[in-house]
């Protein structure tokens, strides 16, 4: 029989504050029990793969998905699906209100325990990261999908937290995730001080990089590297059918204490589609610049308030504007997991009037524009990351339009200083840093 953990308690942890109060306010939670809308949230469309069945076991209000407009834990802003322990809906933005919070999905009594026990299937997955043998409050997606020829790599974006951090790790109560992709468990982590060494752990609470961050109700996220969100990239064949995905999520040997984890963007991140921050569309011979020396792009038609993502060539900043008739109505930043920059940006728009408005941007934050916009400047990119001027996702922003239609945008480059070259095979130049920036397109519900 498990041994139950006290509920109340008095805990002496103390949160420290590891991002701005600018994250506050941004993650909102619809609870369903529908495995087909589950899945439609979590992929990323139009990336060569093809759902071809899907499943959700669980309580109500394990499941649900999520939109992130201030962009808290770094999470994209076009949102995917949240799993817990507990009810979902306690899993929104705000203040860590109660240590060790659980919710009322299970007790501690041994009777009812055994109504929310785990599967002998269940248990025998989530063994081998929690070192338990029993397990309580399960929650499992199942999909079944094919991938295109095309197609050899599979990504996507998490991240993992727990009520059980700090007081319970290393103990019997060690929740954990498991992702299996054809049977075998692929989520792992990698641990930041012994990284060099590909040293990599799977996903729970006795994770070492685990850290304290506010921004929900969540006590701690596993955070590699200070950042709460992890990256996996699952080798595929292409080509093939049939393949599964099982994402698990269980409270270890007793109901007490929620962990919970935030999962978005599964699809093939090598794709060029403008569907999401990791696939943008990119310069092709067609995108040359114009006689201004400006990127511009013709977009495919877009709806009111629908997003695209593409990739031009970046500096330090950009001003953005639209052609075509069109207006912008929204822009986000990037993701600190696409760039690591959390000092953020600044966004400035001129009104009617010629009045001059400057806004913060923090990353993966949305500014929704007060009036329609045609131009708008972003600055204030690290030119210290010295990003990879190769790499098609090392910048991204996303922009959204009032009105349907088909539009362009032009793109022109904030040129940053340059530095004294002390020999010609030395090449520290900081003039036009390239970087990828892209727009990017809401999945609908």
């Amino acid at each position: 029989m498990p041994i139950s953990k006290k509920i109340i308690k008095i805990s002496t942890f103390t949160l420290s504050v590891l991002f701005s109060a600018q994250y506050a306010n941004a993650i909102v939670i619809e609870s369903s029990d529908s495995a087909e809308f589950l899945t439609d949230a979590l992929f990323i469309n139009n990336s060569g793969l093809t759902i071809t069945d899907q499943s959700l076991s669980g309580q109500f209000g394990q499941a649900g998905t999520y939109l992130n407009a201030s962009g808290t834990y770094g999470l994209p802003s076009a949102g995917g699906i949240v799993f817990s322990t507990g009810d979902v809906a306690n899993y929104s933005d705000g203040l860590n209100s109660q240590i060790d919070f659980t919710s009322e999905l299970g007790f501690a009594d041994s009777e009812s325990l055994a109504s929310f026990q785990a599967t002998e299937l269940q248990n025998s997955i989530l063994t081998p990261i929690t070192e338990q043998t029993e397990h309580y409050d399960a929650v499992q997606l199942d999909i079944t999908f094919d991938v295109s020829d095309d197609v050899n790599t599979v990504s996507f974006i998490a991240a993992f937290g727990s009520e059980e951090f700090p007081d319970y790790v290393d103990s019997s109560f060690t929740d954990g995730f498991a992702l299996l992709f054809n049977g075998a468990n692929v989520a792992f982590a990698p641990v930041a001080e012994l990284a060099v060494d590909g040293v990599f752990e799977p996903i729970s609470i006795d994770h070492p990089d685990f850290e304290a961050i506010e921004g929900t109700e969540l006590n701690g996220l596993l955070a590699p590297n200070g950042i709460p969100l992890i990256q996996f990239d699952i080798p595929v064949e292409p080509g093939s059918t049939g393949n599964t995905f099982t994402m698990l999520l269980a409270d270890a040997s007793d109901t007490a204490f929620d962990t919970t984890v935030y999962l978005s963007s599964f699809g093939n991140f090598d794709v060029e589609n403008g569907e999401s921050e990791f696939t943008p569309l990119m310069p092709d011979e067609g995108n040359e610049t114009d006689s201004d020396s400006e990127f511009v792009f013709t977009l495919p038609e877009v709806d009111a308030g629908e997003t695209i993502w593409f990739d031009p060539d970046v500096s330090t900043g950009y001003t953005y504007t639209a052609g075509n008739g069109g207006q912008f109505a929204s822009v986000t930043a990037p993701t600190l997991l696409s760039v690591n920059d959390p000092d953020g940006y600044l966004i400035t728009i001129t009104d009617s009037l010629g009045v001059e408005y400057t806004e913060a941007l923090m990353a993966g934050q949305t500014l929704d524009f007060s009036f329609p916009v045609t131009t708008f400047t972003l600055t204030g990119i690290n030119e210290d990351l010295m990003l990879d001027p190769t790499d098609a996702t090392a910048f991204v922003t996303g922009v959204s339009f009032e009105d349907t239609g088909s539009y362009t945008v032009s793109q022109a480059a904030i040129i940053t200083s340059t530095t004294s070259v002390p020999a010609p095979s030395s090449i520290a130049i900081f003039l036009l840093s390239l970087i990828g920036i892209s727009l990017a397109r809401k999945h609908k519900r």
